[in-house]
């Protein structure tokens, strides 16, 4: 749910990276800090109330991304960036997965970050396809 939630600040931060880039910076610190305190509370690693390392892959998922100019191009873009980070999110693929061992909340938030980092990259492959929704 937060990853779908984030969707919303992205959408409206996307035309200013470099504030969507310092927001990511921000709850990546809290989600370290909170994640490790939430587990010296006695919560287990990376702890299903923990969500804000979904919502900040989400966002580095569309961070600079080259936007198509039509509305119903940019939609399917979050779309599709929505469905391959949740996707790497559950699967977490080698080496996301390794990610997760980090210690206490860099764990908690690098795996997240590195899913949101590849499905940037994927999301940049699929634009190279010539589908005049996006190039339009």
């Amino acid at each position: 749910m937060a990853s779908l939630i984030a969707l919303v600040p992205a959408w409206f931060l996307a035309p200013y990276p470099l504030i969507l880039a310092a927001v990511i910076i921000i709850l990546f610190a809290l989600g370290v800090w909170g994640s490790f305190y939430a587990e010296r509370r006695g919560w287990t690693h990376d702890d299903p109330r923990v969500t804000l390392d979904e919502f900040c892959g989400m966002l580095v998922a569309v961070l600079w991304l080259p936007l198509p100019s039509s509305l119903l191009g940019s939609i399917l873009i979050f779309g599709i960036a929505f469905i391959l980070f949740r996707l790497l999110d559950v699967f977490k693929p080698p080496p996301l997965r390794l990610l997760e061992r980090l210690p206490g909340g860099w764990g908690v938030m690098a795996d997240d970050l590195a899913a949101g980092v590849v499905t940037n990259g994927l999301i940049r492959l699929i634009l190279l396809i010539p589908v005049p929704l996006f190039h339009g």
